[in-house]
């Protein structure tokens, strides 16, 4: 008899913790401080739980509607504490803004993300947040397959790349480039591509124009804002290097492209071709 009172309760405590996690799968509001962190929610298939995204989130196209709590640098919590967000994920960027929103009983996961681990480890995190964890681990393994396959098309020949990721308006002044560490870097490396910046000892060096003549690059990639338009490419016309020569320089305005998010497939397929001849 005891055993069977023992497992009647067994079965209680089970259908209890299942509604628990039933209820907390659709009551679940989350807010998303960064458009990387906006992409993994999406990637684990959770965009409906999302309430609020900073202002530079855009992927996937339906949280352009929602409203907006800041920016990266400075999100704004009143907004947020109004929206009654039951998860915040932040960066780490964002440690004084975590802890006044864990001082409102507010739950947050820290998702920095600078690299390509940093996304398999926000897909961990978030999705074991959201009871999402076997979506995390099926996008993880589709990332997985991505990087194997971008390995298997990589050229003999691995061309020079230059990658900017700021610079001036209308000139080539201010040049910030993707140095050892970075995304781009990251992804260079997987489709075959030379970092010409290989050496330097920061993310995101900056960068003189004698610099970038002693590089000597096969292929510029321009990421900046600059370099979009008609025109956005010709001040890099004037410049003596095999790139210029051999008119292989691009610009590339993809989002994912500047920031880590689970569109790693997209972002190798996108890099591949810009370094193909």
């Amino acid at each position: 008899m005891r055993w069977l009172v023992g497992l009647t309760l067994l079965l209680a405590l089970g259908c209890s913790k299942r509604t628990e996690e039933k209820q907390a799968s659709t009551t679940m509001r989350v807010i998303s401080l960064t458009p990387s962190a906006t992409e993994v929610v999406a990637a684990l298939g959770a965009t409906s739980m999302l309430v609020g995204v900073d202002e530079y989130s855009e992927y996937p196209p339906e949280v352009k509607a929602l409203p907006k709590v800041g920016s990266f640098l400075t999100p704004n919590l009143e907004v947020i504490v109004g929206l009654s967000p039951t998860l915040v994920i932040v960066d780490d960027i964002h440690g004084g803004a975590a802890g006044a929103l864990r001082d409102a009983n507010i739950a947050t996961v820290d998702s920095a993300m600078h690299a390509l681990p940093d996304v398999k480890s926000a897909l961990a995190k978030v999705g074991a947040k959201l009871g999402r964890e076997k979506e995390a681990a099926k996008v993880s393994e589709e990332i997985e397959k991505a990087i194997d396959d971008a390995v298997a098309k990589r050229p003999a020949v691995r061309p020079r790349v230059l990658a900017i990721i700021d610079r001036e308006a209308g000139g080539l002044g201010n040049l910030v480039a993707a140095g050892t560490g970075s995304y781009v870097d990251e992804l260079l490396a997987l489709v075959g591509g030379a970092n010409v910046l290989a050496g330097a000892g920061v993310r995101y060096p900056k960068l003189s124009m004698e610099e970038v003549l002693r590089a000597s690059p096969d292929v510029i990639l321009d990421l900046s804002f600059a370099a979009r338009g008609e025109m956005g490419l010709d001040p890099w016309k004037t410049i003596d290097v095999p790139a210029v020569k051999a008119n292989r320089v691009k610009a590339l305005s993809e989002p994912y492209l500047i920031a880590p998010s689970p569109r790693i497939a997209a972002a190798l397929a996108t890099m591949r071709t810009a370094i193909t001849p």
